[in-house]
């Protein structure tokens, strides 16, 4: 059975109940709150891994020398084109090959340089609204990978979004592996649909992991209906190092997700919408 936000999202599992859940023990955040009071919370969208200093400055040596390599084999291919007589068409194709992976290599070498420590997500039950704090490292393996400019790798969207429009979904992808078995990776995916609609107008994730869990999204869900008793309340870990690139939010997103009233959301918004005039 399909899901009933259409168009499905990519490698759908099941679409995912959306109100307070309750069990025995807490429900856990997975160790991903930034921080939380009775007007918003902060969670954090970061892969694992992508907090550590070395694993980020591996990733980015990695990358570098690839770059390194493809601009050198480009600059040896294109000689041997003019200059030698034989195997010209290998080499001409070896040259369309390189050309068309340059821009991918190029694109991880200066997201993993220049994406933020966090792509957080903001969460505020007075206003019901929530805001995404977005770079494209999250949505790598989509065709914009292959089309998008690699030199935009520092660019940030942030989205607001009601939460009576978001509802959750969970995908899953196999890989084979070659000792046997597979792998399998799960995403909570929220989609946003058009008002008293199941029509998804945008989506974006949510959470990752290699085992299958609710938690993040059960949290999230009883925190906006204002069912704290069974919350864990645990932030995350700090580190020890961190990345210099912050989460920086607008100035103006910045105070509409911590208002604690829709009165003084609209207030604050009337007061933007001067400035910009």
């Amino acid at each position: 059975m399909p899901s009933k936000y259409q168009p499905q999202v990519s490698a759908w599992r099941e679409d995912l109940h959306k109100g307070i859940y309750t069990t025995k023990s807490h429900l856990s955040n997975n160790k991903k709150l930034r921080y939380a009071n009775d007007d918003y919370c902060e969670l954090s969208r970061r892969f694992t891994g992508m907090g550590s200093l070395l694993i980020r400055l591996i990733v980015i040596i990695l990358f570098f020398i690839c770059v390194l390599i493809i601009i050198s084999g480009l600059v040896a291919v294109l000689f041997a084109i003019f200059y030698l007589d034989t195997h010209k068409a290998l080499f001409i194709l070896s040259f369309f090959l390189l050309l068309i992976s340059s821009p991918i290599f190029i694109q991880f070498f200066l997201t993993f340089l220049f994406c933020p420590e966090d792509c957080p997500i903001r969460f505020n039950r007075k206003t019901g609204k929530v805001y995404i704090y977005d770079h494209f490292l999250l949505y790598c393996g989509s065709w914009a990978t292959f089309t998008r400019s690699p030199f935009r790798a520092k660019e940030i969207t942030v989205k607001e979004f009601n939460w009576a429009d978001i509802q959750g979904c969970m995908t899953s992808v196999s890989v084979p592996i070659a000792s046997g078995g597979t792998v399998r990776s799960y995403r909570i995916e929220c989609v946003v649909c058009e008002p008293n609609t199941t029509k998804v107008i945008d989506h974006f994730l949510l959470a990752a992991d290699t085992s299958l869990s609710y938690y993040e999204w059960m949290w999230i869900n009883s925190y906006m209906a204002f069912s704290d008793n069974n919350l864990d309340g645990e932030l995350m870990p700090e580190e020890e190092f961190i990345w210099p690139i912050k989460v920086n939010w607008p100035e103006e997103i910045d105070k509409k997700s911590k208002a604690s009233s829709l009165e003084e959301y609209h207030k604050i918004d009337a007061e933007y919408k001067k400035i910009k005039e």
